[in-house]
């Protein structure tokens, strides 16, 4: 009886640390994506983090200045992913973007809409990011995606 017992206490150890380790092991990338006045809209991708509850903190983060300063701003998405896809993933792997971008020092903003309002609105998102402390933030004209080679 004590041994049945003893090997479902260890049992129930060795799966206890098992998920632990792999919880640990998640990463969660967040990304935001905010529609903007004038057919504007951005996709941002921010450094990916071990928690969830960080990676909440840090789309939080990157929303406020929005949310006070931009009133007529919306929050389409603010979620963390465990796997990237689409613009995200291209900007993640410094793949070339259809959209112009906004690239920083681990941040990356994809601005979408009419090419030349997205051009302009890109230049002053990076311009102002620098006036506001951000070391370096550069606009990288738009690139179609490369074919893959066959």
């Amino acid at each position: 009886m004590y041994k049945k017992a003893l090997i479902a206490l260890v049992l129930v150890a060795v799966a206890s640390v098992a998920a632990h380790l792999y919880v640990q092991s998640q990463i969660y990338y967040p990304v935001v994506r905010l529609d903007l006045a004038d057919g504007l809209s951005i996709t941002a991708i921010l450094p990916e983090t071990k928690e969830r509850r960080a990676c909440g903190l840090a789309n939080d983060r990157f929303v406020a200045p929005f949310k006070q300063a931009c009133r007529d701003c919306k929050i389409s998405m603010a979620r963390c992913e465990r796997e990237l896809e689409g613009v995200a993933l291209a900007m993640h792997d410094g793949l070339p973007v259809a959209h112009p971008m906004v690239v920083a020092k681990e941040l990356r903003m994809a601005v979408m809409g009419p090419l030349e309002a997205a051009k302009a609105g890109c230049k002053v998102v990076a311009a102002n990011m620098v006036a506001s402390g951000v070391k370096t933030a550069v606009c990288i004209e738009p690139q179609p995606p490369t074919a893959p080679k066959s």
